[in-house]
């Protein structure tokens, strides 16, 4: 078997099967869904700044 010339198989096979050890001996987590603790933004109360300068002309 020349290894050169298989290489992609052999990287393929070798990548499928860690892939499924992976899966075979991943822990399932149970997924928690915490309420939101993020203060809410009052779009009334919000400053604004507004800056007005001269254009530059260029010379």
């Amino acid at each position: 078997m020349n290894i050169r010339k298989n290489f992609e198989a052999l990287f393929l096979a070798a990548a499928a099967l860690g892939l499924a050890a992976s899966f075979a001996m991943a822990n399932e987590r149970p997924v928690e869904i915490r309420e939101s603790t993020a203060p809410t933004i009052d779009m009334a109360t919000i400053q604004t700044v507004v800056v007005t300068a001269p254009r530059l002309a260029a010379h």
